[in-house]
């Protein structure tokens, strides 16, 4: 790249941090110029960013002077060469470091903080020293692009909000060999997940889903200790807002909301979980277990309960009737409203 004549290129500067702050202020200097004279810029800071820090002055006596008319003929000579075509871009990247600039990443960023920050007292309940954070998956159980992105999010965020808790590098988790598309067994791969989270040394895992919700991302996070997988899994959700660098990870469309006969799965994809507040005993004089699927309204009332799995018709009845007489604390939506929700169940008699 050719220099102007009328310019020299100083040293770098020798700290990382003023190097830092040298490029943003050269950068924001040149902007404001090159939109005072009228120029319409087009890629001016992408190239300023490609000199590292380089600064160019003028060998003249006035210093003031000097830099002014150093960045003045710059600015002349980046528009003259037509060098730049993303400025914009950068500059919105740039402006993030400025107090009152917003843009969707930062929002993106907060919006994951928060939701870290709600398992404070789910970890603290399964007495959390040792995490490692799984891809999160979209609802249809299948990895994704995004879901690997947010599990390295999430874990870069738990390190910074919970410094006492060791957060496992997920460098250590072994690569996932599933094929998109592919038919799926839930049950075996949590298994093989969870195997693998105990081969890192970890006592606690988080996992989750996503799903795409208009222009943002439903996220379920479970808190799950590993020593005890019947009995603890927690599940916090939130919204996070689709920021370009989500959208920019991959072709492929991010997976959006799964319904069931419209209404959408427990737990999933930033809904929340309904909890059982009334559940009396009843005694079936049998033994076993019985897999249902039921919707629990908004209102808190068990509805169009389905028998997935049972050893005979007679205690799946009794299992019905059963359920018929619970009430629920209903599972919260998007907007902090309560919604009905499809949950599975399972119900052990003895």
């Amino acid at each position: 790249m050719k220099l102007p004549p009328c310019c020299v290129v100083l040293p770098y500067f020798s700290c990382d941090f003023d190097a830092e702050f040298g490029r943003r202020r050269c950068h924001f200097s040149l902007l404001r110029l090159m939109r005072l004279l009228g120029v319409t810029p087009k890629s001016g800071l992408q190239t300023a960013m490609r000199l590292e820090c380089e600064t160019y002055m003028i060998l003249f006596r006035r210093r003031r002077f000097g830099l002014l008319c150093a960045t003045l003929a710059i600015a002349l000579w980046f528009a003259r060469a037509g060098l730049c075509e993303e400025l914009e871009r950068s500059a919105a990247r740039e402006l993030r470091i400025y107090p009152g600039a917003q843009n969707s990443r930062s929002a993106t960023e907060s919006a994951i903080a928060a939701l870290v920050r709600s398992l404070a007292e789910p970890l603290k309940a399964v007495k959390a020293r040792n995490v490692v954070v799984l891809d999160l998956r979209g609802p249809d159980g299948h990895l994704h692009p995004v879901g690997k992105w947010f599990a390295e999010q999430v874990s870069a965020a738990i390190r910074d909000e919970f410094p006492k808790i060791k957060t496992i590098d997920r460098s250590q988790l072994s690569s996932n060999d599933e094929i998109a598309g592919t038919p799926m067994d839930a049950e075996a791969v949590f298994q093989r997940e969870i195997h693998q989270a105990r081969l890192t040394g970890a006592d606690v895992a988080i996992t989750g889903d996503f799903a795409a919700v208009s222009d943002q991302i439903g996220v379920s996070l479970g808190v799950i200790k590993l020593a005890d997988l019947g009995k603890t899994l927690y599940v916090r959700a939130g919204l996070i807002p689709i920021s370009k660098q989500l959208t920019d990870l991959t072709p492929e469309a991010i997976p959006t909301l799964e319904l069931v006969d419209g209404i959408p799965r427990a737990g999933k994809s930033g809904i929340g979980m309904p909890v059982c507040t009334y559940q009396p005993n009843k005694s079936s004089g049998r033994s076993g277990s019985v897999s249902l699927e039921i919707v629990v309204t908004k209102d808190g009332r068990p509805e169009r309960i389905k028998v997935i799995k049972s050893p005979d018709p007679e205690l799946a009845a009794f299992a019905v009737r059963a359920v018929q007489s619970w009430r629920c604390k209903p599972a919260l939506g998007f907007d902090g409203n309560p919604i009905a929700v499809v949950t599975p169940i399972q119900i052990t008699f003895r």
